[in-house]
């Protein structure tokens, strides 16, 4: 597209829109001119509408960049339909980075704040609190720009540029491959370290495997443990978990599953989004040891009803398919072995400050993990699983007979293509999807790269190859096991599911489906209703309301419209109405929310010039952030604050001394 071809105006209007919203540094993302914390990250779709008006002329001329010299073979990779869905989704993926930097910068004021009540209770914060109020005061000033590279850290991400920042975290094509959205920052030994902090970047479908509590990370001659997540300012989600089969349903309500959906081996587990995780050090790697430990972990999950196509092929009378770009979501419910053999779901973790620990340890480790966190935070550790909603090219192998035949079938693919390949046997994953109540499942073997890595495409090309690689695996075993070992489809990688490999299940069918395959026909895309509408209930605001009404404070009203100068009107989240004589009304915001962040794109600098008009207007104005609704010690001052205003000094004092509304 060359700028003679549109009018001056146009150019100049489509140049403004891109300096707005890809500016040379990532701080008008997350603040404004003034310097002060944005009370929503700034709302990128111009750029979107820039695409829609020239989509045609940007369309044709990626096309015509990428159709010189590329290989005939692969041209359905660099279809028209292809390249407009990306041209079509840069926006919304643009927004999707601006909107994980701004909880980033959340999490860490969120920390700070909690850091200062905790400071203020106490006196002084313990070493693992000053040390994690220093972090947070490093991240917001270096997504602000104002936090200086040290000498050895000349190399590596620029984390302010906006180029460099949208590379590192996985937005641009063919850089940086094994970056992503999840970030673990390795924190160095405390006293008589030659190493600083530093972070690396995964993708999620790889983070959810490695950066959970009781695994050990192994960078640069050091051990760390993942140990404090940066936990999403929103409600965990429920899951019911079927070990029996397998499966994976999400439920819509408390915990409890619906009738119908569950089984005698079914549980219930609330489910926190993978997320951003403080990795503190553990000791030296030292040079006696052989091998590098990684926990085994528990992978269900189930497809989301969307792809952007594929090809399906007849494998001897069998069903193979090659799908583009499914949306999955994975939930990591536990430690293998204590899924396996015991039933145990999940991990331990506080809700309210993220801290977790390994769920290998002893029971009274645990005990006294939760009973800390009680007293500190306000409430005991849950044990949790982790999701993540991901990506990925896929081979399927639908409705397999039983979970033994899948397993089996995939896990000597895999090791055939590793061979055939020369690739590693984790750069590519096996999922089997159970479905309740039924023996039959799907079996995936998907590609975590973010983007793919063109694994498949090739496996594809070499079928024969691969498959007779893979016959050889299963049927030469050095060992002739009954079902299957360490010579033949067991590695540690694959522990999980050990029970349900069996290496003559896979020679029986390699051997009926062959080594041919014989294209069948074109899968269409499935793309998301875009009628549907999550659900609008807004969890946290509820839980306040709830807490309210348990301490005796009714009679409020909520998002009630209030009038100011200007014409602006603002809504509280929980609104009295002339309480008594000294105030005209008490205004409760409730902030800090990623998915409810109050404003509608209005600056931190208008909320306080909002709320500061309504106190010199006689209205009390209580702001509490979305972690302190976890924490007793802090809202026993806000609800202190909120009785105060409403029903006077005697009932606050008596709701502030008896917090058994806390919940």
């Amino acid at each position: 597209m060359r700028d003679a071809a549109l009018p001056q105006a146009e150019l100049d209007a489509i140049k403004e829109s891109l300096n707005t919203c890809i500016p040379k540094i990532i701080k008008p993302w997350l603040f404004t001119p003034e310097g002060y914390v944005r009370s929503s990250p700034l709302d990128v779709s111009a750029v979107s509408q820039v695409i829609q008006v020239h989509r045609t002329m940007l369309i044709r001329a990626v096309m015509a960049a990428f159709e010189q010299g590329w290989p005939v073979e692969d041209q359905e990779v660099i279809s028209t339909d292809l390249m407009a869905a990306v041209i079509d989704g840069f926006g919304q993926s643009l927004q999707e980075v601006v909107n994980r930097l701004f909880a980033r910068l959340l999490w860490a004021l969120g920390q700070l704040e909690r850091l200062r009540g905790v400071a203020a209770n106490k006196g002084a914060l313990d070493a693992d609190e000053e040390a994690l109020r220093a972090r947070c005061e490093r991240l917001v000033k270096k997504l602000k720009g104002e936090a200086k590279r040290r000498a050895n850290q000349a190399e590596g991400v620029d984390d302010t540029n906006t180029y460099g920042v949208l590379a590192a975290e996985g937005f641009l094509p063919g850089y940086g491959l094994d970056t992503g959205a999840v970030t673990i920052t390795h924190e160095a030994p405390r006293y008589g370290s030659d190493i600083h902090d530093w972070e690396l970047r995964r993708s999620t479908s790889l983070a959810i495997r490695e950066y959970i509590p009781g695994n050990l990370i192994y960078a640069n001659g050091h051990k760390f443990v993942p140990r404090r997540f940066h936990l999403e300012p929103e409600e965990p989600l429920t899951f019911v978990v079927d070990i029996a089969s397998e499966s994976i349903q999400e439920t819509g309500g408390a915990g409890t599953a619906s009738s119908g959906t569950s089984s005698l081996s079914s549980q219930v587990l609330q489910g926190v989004v993978m997320c951003d995780v403080d990795a503190p050090h553990q000791s030296y790697i030292s040079d006696e040891e052989d091998y590098r430990f990684q926990m085994p972990v528990a992978i269900f999950g189930h497809e989301q009803g969307r792809h952007a196509g594929g090809k399906a092929y007849d494998w001897g009378g069998s069903s193979l398919q090659l799908k583009r770009s499914v949306h999955m979501r994975l939930v990591n419910v536990g430690a293998a072995n204590r899924v396996r053999n015991q039933s145990l779901l999940g991990y331990p973790v506080c809700l309210v400050c993220g801290h977790s620990r390994s769920p290998m340890s002893h029971q009274s480790e645990i005990d006294q993990f939760s009973e800390h966190h009680r007293e500190r935070c306000g409430r005991p550790i849950d044990f949790v699983s982790f999701y993540a909603d991901v990506v990925s090219d896929a081979l399927v192998l639908p409705e397999c007979s039983s979970r033994e035949v899948a397993y089996s079938v995939l896990e000597a693919l895999r090791q055939g293509a590793a061979e055939v390949l020369d690739m590693e046997i984790t750069d590519l994953q096996v999922l089997v999807f159970g479905k309740s109540g039924s023996e039959q499942v799907d079996g995936l073997l998907y590609d975590p790269m973010p983007g793919g890595s063109g694994l498949l495409d090739q496996i594809i090309k070499r079928w024969p190859d691969v498959v007779v690689a893979a016959l050889t695996i299963v049927s030469g075993c050095a060992s002739a096991c009954d079902t299957s070992c360490v010579d033949c489809l067991q590695h540690f990688r694959n522990s999980f599911y050990h029970s349900n490999l069996n290496r003559h299940a896979a020679i029986e069918c390699l051997r009926e489906w062959g080594g041919n395959l014989i294209g069948s026909h074109v899968i269409p895309p499935i793309l998301p209703d875009e009628t549907h509408t999550k659900d609008s209930v807004n969890a946290p605001e509820t839980q306040l309301k709830t807490m309210l009404e348990s301490a005796g404070l009714n009679g409020f009203e909520t998002e009630k419209p209030i009038p100011i100068s200007g014409g602006i009107v603002t809504r509280p989240d929980i609104y009295f109405h002339e309480p008594n004589d000294q105030y005209v009304g008490v205004c409760v915001y409730l902030d800090g929310m990623s998915r409810h962040i109050h404003g509608n794109s209005e600056t931190a600098s208008r909320d306080r010039m909002i709320r500061d008009e309504l106190r010199n207007n006689d209205f009390e104005v209580v702001e509490i952030l979305y972690q302190q609704l976890f924490d007793k010690v802090s809202m026993r001052g806000h609800m202190r604050k909120i009785a105060k205003a409403v029903m006077g000094i005697t009932k606050a004092r008596e709701i502030e001394a008896d917090d058994s509304w806390f919940v």
